[in-house]
């Protein structure tokens, strides 16, 4: 190993023993490592640490996988997702939208082992191998790693009418030297990669490679770039805001990296994801592909920026902190139109763009709102601007923490990742302690900030802040509890059964079930808490009786702990036990 080689390894596994204090002390490193390799590889994506931590499957039966994350159209797929519902159809999603999978395999050794590849190839084998059913698959792998490969072989199969752009990438990361791999090494990644084209024909390409010290500490060391510059062509200026026409190049060129991929980043506040072959993106891609009619920023509203300050000289703005918080249609078009060659004299043709620049949060959230206002936009999509997700946001701050209303903020300001906790993990955690539905939780991750009723079940100026602080910080106990050693957990029980052990620590501190978020006031006032033993003999006891639903039952843990019925089995066995 060259010098420079070695010394990457050194500062990499030294970055990580620091991350792994700070965010998982109570994990093994083995297990640590694979969550810090899948944090890396996946930075461009911006997820949060319970999207990552979602997306590990090694352990038993993991046929040599350690995570799987599958996105469509830019977000991460999970079990609530619409594309993988059984009731949804493929008509209702837009023609050839991205569809990617990432496997990654990630090993504190020094090198890359042919035995570790060659155990990936016979996996990806069967798995995405359309053929081969889920029972025979059930046979040789845990639930954990079907339930992750099966997001992407339900929404591939779903979507294989609309003519998504597939891209499965397979990365196997070490500590090691990437540039020192044997020539057996590199034959077997071949091998493998040949393997993916040949059950995926269609796929527009599969990258399979190696990650050691050098390309790992690289991504670490990578940061997203909120000040950026953008040419304009016209401006106009009041206060310290302005509205600038910009050439459609000039802004394709603000919005993609140094390699052309878009900077989803710039985008994280939108209210919105893209909406695809609607009508009105229909339009705009017309638009952008025909020369003659009116200019394009005539038929278009534009895009408003926020940034913190805003610069001109030479027809040149500098923007610090911005994000994109209206014009997502737009720019999605504009990117796929310019990078397919298909937009026309984008040399120009020019969009209309309002930079307004303020620091203030309120009027952030005030011009989110508004700019929003003036197109159809759910209710749903606007919950981060609610007054009591600020007043939550202030609270965290109190207390030295961080409430990522708006997903990332706090994370590319290089705080502390331990202490970030994002609105769907706090509205899974009050859902399953404060109304005694794990269910819920587990079920349907994604359903609070789109069904009314749910939301204002656990979001409402009527519960204590106290309250959302504590079971932020419970809920972080479990989490790390639930995948350390001490747990003894399979990787079917870490995926299913957090949540129940939530409920059931507040059952043990509350000395019965809570059924309404403002009854955990009392726990949250005198801060209680447990040790690690503690939470292992609620979760021994936890196991137990899970076992005995099952077989009761007839059915799978991934099923049982969906349901209603589960979550108040266990609340009875709890109460049997306590008048015992």
């Amino acid at each position: 190993m060259g010098r420079s080689a070695g010394n990457a390894q050194k500062l990499i596994m030294q970055i990580f023993e620091s991350w792994r204090l700070e965010n998982l002390p109570e994990v093994s490193e083995s297990k640590a490592f694979e969550i810090f390799s899948s944090e890396l590889v996946l930075r461009p994506y911006g997820l949060g640490s319970e999207e990552i931590i979602s997306g590990i499957v090694g352990g038993g039966q993991d046929g040599a996988i350690d995570s799987i994350y599958t996105f469509f159209d830019d977000s991460l797929l999970d079990e609530d997702s619409d594309v993988v519902s059984e009731i949804s159809r493929a008509a209702s999603f837009s023609q050839e939208r991205p569809l990617e999978l990432w496997i990654i395999q990630a090993k504190r050794t020094p090198g890359f082992s042919e035995e570790a590849i060659d155990k990936l190839e016979n996996t990806l084998r069967r798995l995405l191998d359309l053929s081969e059913p889920e029972e025979s698959l059930g046979l040789l792998y845990g639930a954990g790693l079907l339930n992750r490969i099966g997001l992407f072989r339900t929404a591939w199969y779903k979507l294989i009418t609309r003519r998504p752009k597939i891209k499965v990438s397979v990365l196997y990361a070490t500590p090691g030297d990437r540039r020192n791999v044997t020539p057996q090494v590199e034959a077997k990644l071949n091998s493998l990669r040949h393997v993916i084209t040949s059950l995926i024909p269609a796929a527009a390409h599969v990258e399979v490679d190696l990650w050691g010290a050098t390309e790992l500490l690289q991504s670490y060391n990578e940061r997203p770039s909120y000040a950026l510059p953008m040419q304009y062509r016209e401006s106009a200026t009041s206060g310290r805001s302005h509205v600038a026409l910009v050439t459609l190049k000039d802004y394709y060129d603000l919005i993609v990296d140094e390699n052309g991929r878009l900077r989803r980043y710039l985008f994280e506040w939108n209210v919105r994801d893209y909406q695809g072959a609607v009508s009105v993106n229909q339009d705009i891609r017309k638009s952008l592909e025909q020369s003659h009619g009116p200019d394009f920023w005539w038929l278009n509203n534009g895009v408003t920026i926020l940034c913190k300050e805003a610069t001109s000289a030479g027809k040149t703005y500098s923007l610090s902190d911005i994000q994109i918080v209206n014009g997502l249609q737009t720019s999605h078009e504009i990117y796929e139109a310019v990078r397919s060659g298909r937009a026309v004299d984008i040399d120009d043709r020019m969009l209309l763009i309002r930079i307004i620049v303020t620091e203030n949060t309120d009027t952030r959230d005030h011009v989110i709102k508004a700019t929003n206002r003036q197109t159809t936009v759910t209710d749903a999509a606007l919950r981060a601007t609610d007054e009591v997700q600020r007043n939550i946001e202030n609270y965290f701050l109190t207390e030295g923490w961080y409430y990522d209303r708006r997903k990332n903020f706090y994370k590319n300001e290089g705080k502390d990742t331990s202490k970030i906790v994002g609105i769907p993990m706090l509205g899974a955690a009050l859902t399953a302690m404060g109304l005694a539905r794990p269910d819920k939780a587990r079920g349907k991750p994604s359903s609070l900030l789109k069904n009314d009723e749910d939301y204002k079940q656990v979001f409402s100026s009527k519960i204590d802040l106290e309250i959302y602080f504590w079971a932020a910080k419970m809920q972080r106990k479990v989490d790390a509890f639930i995948i350390s050693d001490i747990a003894e957990a399979n990787t079917s029980q870490k995926s299913n059964l957090k949540y129940h052990l939530s409920m059931l620590i507040v059952e043990k501190l509350n000395g019965s079930p809570v059924r309404a978020p403002g009854q955990l006031k009392e726990l949250a006032l005198r801060d209680a808490s447990m040790d690690n033993n503690e939470i292992k003999s609620i979760f021994e006891k936890l196991k137990g009786w899970s076992d005995e639903y099952l077989t009761e039952n007839q059915v799978i843990l991934e099923r049982a702990t969906k349901s209603q019925k589960f979550s108040d089995y266990l609340l009875s066995r709890a109460a049997n036990l306590r008048a015992s």
